[in-house]
């Protein structure tokens, strides 16, 4: 059902559009099979996708496992969803492929069906090719799904599941044009944010349809994860619609009401989880009953399917047309950002450009760490000076290599791709293992106790002690891969 609600209204969106975008293609008509049925089948495939990640990352933190690390009905449920998401997901990535040929074309997808025009034009449609990556993801992420029994496997699956998303997020609008780098890592946080969140609930929401046993501890879980994806998703949606649009152009153009539109479902999504954390999950803690929950996150889950289908939609929708790429300075379309002059020693320190992926995520690494000795502080606890500063180089070194003029500079010249290459390959890791962070994360976090469900504490050390970390860290493996 979500899926069609998804497509619906997809569909809607794009037969607003599709006579513009057309146009701005300069390419013919390729039939409604292709105009209607791509944005269906990709609908389809995000819902399977969406039901992948969350699936998986049910299974991996929201129940937990029985005591000889086997799945328990819960978790084993919800790694059997992931995987059938992931087929579907698979399965719609291969569909899209003559279908994108055939929108790209203009040909109908009749006439794209052969094996010469499909064997050309799969070289000269990117789009293409990025499907078949992600076809090719998802069936490895399917079978892993299905063959997982224990829960350390539910550590791989989800990382695979998100590898499934990335062909398509750095394909499409975010890619081309000016600041390209900019909307590219926007949009790939915005769309594992909101699969996040949104697979997340429709895991707990078919497990508390079951009667699960720990509803009330998942659905606290799942809400702290909501949280940061609504903060999450929300930034980096606005971020990538100002890269693309201007304040104007959001009540003039398709583009922008389109844009607004999916603000305003972010708006009303926040209001349903500030509702969740104030009503519905102290009710399940409780002990009350759990319908109103599965009804409210039914209502919950079908805005979120209109929101991807609107989603979908705006993909499809050209965005309006503010710069000419034929004005644009070669470096500039290659890099998404002007390069006017060579660097010098006091450009480099002084012309950054904040990288959003891993610049978000030096400043986040050292916000944890210093919780985490704040939290030892106060309890009593000492922890050693040179560590935290070590930790803290660290992640300024993280961040200046790739957010400074260093980082700037780096795509562009040779030498200061060296540079950054050498600070994050053998100066960042030194000083991030001299801080000693799994050491600082044991013992600043509490233990679950006896008998009660195992927390971030005891998940760190079952990594820590499974057999795969074991043969990642072996003396023979580590040197290899170094």
């Amino acid at each position: 059902m979500l899926a069609w609600v998804a497509a619906a209204v997809a569909i809607a969106v794009t037969a607003i559009s599709a006579s513009k975008a057309l146009d701005l293609a300069g390419v013919g008509d390729p039939g409604a099979l292709t105009r209607y049925g791509l944005p269906t089948v990709q609908t389809i495939g995000e819902i399977g996708a969406v039901v992948a990640v969350g699936g998986a990352l049910f299974a991996a933190f929201f129940v937990p496992p029985q005591s000889d690390g086997i799945l328990d009905v819960g978790g084993y449920r919800a790694i059997r969803f992931a995987s059938v998401g992931a087929l579907v997901w698979a399965i719609a990535a291969l569909l899209m492929i003559p279908l994108t040929i055939s929108d790209a074309s203009g040909f109908p997808l009749s006439e794209t069906l052969t094996v010469d025009r499909m064997t050309t034009a799969f070289d000269q449609v990117a789009d293409a090719r990025s499907w078949l990556w992600t076809a090719i993801f998802a069936l490895i992420c399917a079978i892993v799904a299905r063959i997982a029994l224990r829960w350390t496997w539910t550590l791989i699956t989800l990382p695979l599941a998100l590898l499934t998303l990335m062909p398509i997020a750095i394909a499409g609008h975010s890619s081309t044009g000016g600041s390209h780098d900019v909307a590219t890592n926007s949009l790939i946080l915005h769309i594992v944010g909101a699969c996040l969140w949104m697979g997340g609930l429709f895991a707990l929401l078919a497990y508390a349809r079951g009667g699960g046993q720990f509803t009330a501890l998942a659905a606290r879980r799942y809400s702290r994860v909501a949280f940061w994806c609504f903060i999450v998703v929300g930034a980096s949606g606005v971020i990538n619609a100002l890269v693309r649009v201007h304040i104007d152009q959001l009540f003039t153009e398709t583009y922008g009401q389109l844009v607004l539109a999916k603000l305003s479902a972010l708006v009303i999504l926040g209001g349903f989880g500030a509702w969740h954390r104030r009503t519905t999950i102290p009710a399940l803690t409780g002990g009350d009953e759990r319908k109103p929950f599965v009804r409210f996150a039914f209502v919950e889950l079908l805005v979120f399917a209109a929101t991807f289908g609107i989603a979908v939609g705006l993909s499809r929708t050209p965005p309006p047309a503010n710069v000419n790429p034929a004005d644009m300075p070669a470096a500039e379309l290659v890099l998404g950002y002007r390069i006017d002059e060579a660097p010098t020693f006091g450009s480099l320190l002084t012309d950054w450009r904040f990288d959003l992926l891993f610049g978000t995520l030096a400043i986040a690494m050292a916000v944890v760490y210093l919780r985490g000795v704040i939290r030892l502080r106060r309890r009593g606890d000492a922890w050693p000076i040179g560590r935290t500063i070590a930790w803290m180089l660290g992640c300024a070194a993280l961040l200046f290599a790739t957010s400074s003029g260093l980082g700037k500079y780096a795509p562009a010249l040779f030498s200061m791709h060296m540079i950054a290459h050498m600070v994050l390959s053998m100066l960042v890791p030194v000083l991030l293992v001299l801080g000693g962070p799994v050491t600082l994360a044991l013992r600043a976090l509490a233990p679950a106790g006896r008998g009660a469900p195992p927390g971030p504490r005891e998940w760190i050390l079952a990594l820590l002690h499974s057999p795969f970390s074991k043969f990642m860290t072996h003396p023979l493996v580590a040197s290899v891969l170094f």
